[in-house]
C-alpha cells in the first residue's frame, strides 16, 4: 500500500466515524424519558404564542354624572378629574363606560330616559 491509499483510508474513517457517532447518540437521547421531557419543553417554548388583548393594552373609556369623559391605559380612575371652570375639577365618581348605573343613563340623557317611561 502507498501512503496516498493509508492517508484515504484515514480520512474515510474519521468522516464515518463522527456519523456513527452522531447516529448513536441521537438514538441513545431517544430512549432516554428525562432528555425527551426536557427537549419537549425547549419546543414549547420556542414556539411562538399569539398576543392577544390581554397582553396589549387598550383604553377603557370613563364617564361622570355630568358626562365628562376620562380615557385611560395603564390605570383605573375613580374620580373625575375634568375642569369645567379653570379653577375647579368635577370630583364626581368615574363609572366604565359599558357599565352605567341608572341614574347616570338618566342624567345624562333625560329626553331619551322620560320616553322610556311614559312607554313603560
Amino acid at each position: 500500500m502507498s501512503e496516498s491509499e493509508v492517508t484515504a483510508e484515514a480520512v474515510a474513517d474519521e468522516v464515518a466515524a463522527p456519523e456513527q457517532a452522531d447516529a448513536d447518540a441521537a438514538q441513545a437521547t431517544q430512549d432516554d424519558p428525562d432528555v425527551v421531557a426536557i427537549e419537549e419543553e425547549v419546543v414549547e417554548e420556542a414556539i411562538p404564542q399569539p398576543v392577544g388583548p390581554a397582553a396589549g393594552r387598550q383604553a377603557r373609556v370613563y364617564l361622570c354624572e355630568r358626562g365628562h369623559r376620562t380615557v385611560s391605559v395603564w390605570s383605573e380612575p375613580t374620580t373625575c378629574r375634568a375642569r369645567p371652570t379653570r379653577r375647579s375639577e368635577c370630583g364626581r365618581q368615574l363609572y366604565p363606560i359599558g357599565e352605567l348605573p341608572e341614574q347616570v343613563q338618566k342624567a345624562l340623557n333625560p329626553l331619551k330616559a322620560s320616553k322610556k317611561a311614559s312607554k313603560g
